[in-house]
């Protein structure tokens, strides 16, 4: 999956700086997966490399994020994080 360049906001995590896109959560699962919560959840798309674990604080241009769960892909990284209180 490539990460449209129009789309492309700043995240910070670790010190490190990483370009990625927001996606909102679809499909009954996740509901199923974050339940109440599910609505705050949306799933972050960063570059193959990004160093992000599940727990972390990211900063980005909105605000705080907690990530939530973190996936490996071979094109990318995916991160379900939930908006946080500064």
């Amino acid at each position: 999956m490539r990460l449209f360049q129009r789309h492309l906001m700043k995240v910070q995590a670790n010190g490190q700086v990483y370009y990625g896109c927001l996606r909102p959560l679809s499909g009954q699962w996740q509901v199923e997966r974050y339940g109440a919560f599910a609505q705050d959840v949306q799933r972050l798309l960063l570059p193959r490399g990004a160093r992000v674990r599940a727990g972390e604080k990211l900063e980005t241009d909105d605000g705080p994020y907690l990530c939530l769960a973190v996936r490996f892909l071979p094109g990318h990284v995916q991160a379900d994080i939930r908006r946080c209180m500064p």
